[in-house]
């Protein structure tokens, strides 16, 4: 069976390393409030990176990856569940930030060889893609995100991670951290 499992906020914290490299890059700007992590709760972070124009900024920067940690025993676990599943990292990004997730993951979790990236580019035809594009038929899909989770047409769906704006009205089985996915499927 086959396992998908989303990148920010699932494999790596993302929110972390974002507004890590934010506090370093806006320290100097007028108006800065140091952004912390733990109370972000807008996917666009700008309850707590008020002064990034665009989010990709920060996100297709070479020093987000500097910064960018493991979930809590997510490696540890992916490495165990890769003993019985197939994975499958499946995750959005402009061509910038795939190429800098791909690095990262060829480093971090080099037993992982199924990586699908999706850009978040808007096509010539106005389509935008989404991981709704990619089959999960009879597969697992891990992800924080709920609209990724309503679209997909995998069997056996997690959200993962503490509840946010953008996954709050999930009501569906939830996973809090890399512990309870492991008690949960392995």
């Amino acid at each position: 069976m086959k396992i998908f499992i989303d990148f920010d906020c699932t494999i790596a914290d993302s929110v972390k390393a974002y507004c890590n490299v934010y506090n370093s890059f806006y320290k100097d700007h007028k108006g800065f409030k140091k952004a912390d992590h733990s109370r972000v709760n807008r996917y666009d972070l700008m309850d707590q990176c008020g002064l990034v124009d665009h989010q990709e900024t920060i996100f297709s920067h070479e020093e987000l990856f500097k910064h960018l940690e493991f979930m809590p025993h997510a490696e540890e676990i992916i490495e165990k569940l890769a003993s019985k599943y197939e994975l499958v990292i499946c995750s959005i990004g402009t061509l910038d930030n795939i190429s800098l997730k791909a690095k990262w993951i060829k480093n971090h979790l080099p037993f992982i060889k199924n990586v699908i990236f999706i850009s978040s580019a808007v096509a010539t035809n106005g389509i935008r893609m989404d991981k709704s594009s990619v089959n999960m038929d009879n597969a697992i899909f891990i992800d924080d995100h709920v609209e990724n989770l309503l679209s997909s047409n995998a069997e056996f769906k997690i959200c993962f991670g503490k509840e946010y704006e953008w996954n709050k009205s999930w009501t569906e089985r939830r996973c809090l951290n890399w512990q309870e996915v492991e008690k949960l499927l392995l």
